[in-house]
């Protein structure tokens, strides 16, 4: 089948609707008049970059902040005078876990952020059968992807112009883990966090 060559009026037409689309102007407005209008109205309003602003928001809410910092200026306090320390006072970690009521003063080595495993077994010996089973399977699953990630992270060294570049994997002696509780209680974190 031979194309006929398409009329000045059609590539027009197309190009106008196209412009349209483009400017998301619904084509019942634009065809209100003809296609043909001559009508010189401006479709969009020209602006200099001196009359844009910028709308930065900032993403988290300044009470919020201010309060994380606080907190954050209390763990780094030093306990033996009012200077400031990078690392976090154990005293004052236990002193903000207390009053937030993440660690409860009432429950046994409520002086401590260490969970005992004698602890931690007689917490899940307390849970319900489907409670064990639930943490169990989503175990299982976490262990199954964490080792077949493992696998997929290896030692890899590549030469480079000037030199040799590359990453080692190296076991650690220890490691932390956050397990949120208190008001939020979050196991999967808990697991994920841990198993992996």
């Amino acid at each position: 089948m031979k194309h006929q060559p398409l009329h000045q009026t059609t590539v027009f037409t197309v190009a106008y609707l196209l412009t349209l689309l483009l400017l998301h102007i619904p084509t019942s407005t634009a065809f209100s008049a003809s296609v043909t209008n001559t009508n010189t109205d401006t479709m969009l309003t020209r602006r200099t970059p001196d009359e844009v602003q910028l709308e930065i928001k900032d993403p988290v809410d300044p009470t919020a902040l201010t309060q994380a910092k606080a907190i954050l200026d209390e763990l780094r306090a030093t306990d033996s005078s009012s200077q400031q320390s990078s690392s976090c006072s154990p005293t004052a970690l236990l002193s903000v876990a207390h009053r937030l009521g993440d660690i409860p003063k009432d429950t046994p080595n409520s002086d401590t952020y260490i969970v005992t495993p004698d602890r931690c077994k007689a917490a899940f010996d307390s849970l319900t059968e489907e409670e064990r089973t639930s943490l169990l399977n989503i175990h299982g699953r976490v262990k199954a992807f964490a080792e077949a990630q493992r696998k997929s992270v290896v030692d890899v060294e590549v030469d480079i112009p000037g030199g040799k570049a590359g990453q080692t994997v190296s076991p650690c002696k220890a490691a932390g883990c956050y397990a949120p509780g208190g008001r939020y209680p979050l196991p999967s974190s808990v697991i994920m966090t841990a198993v992996t």
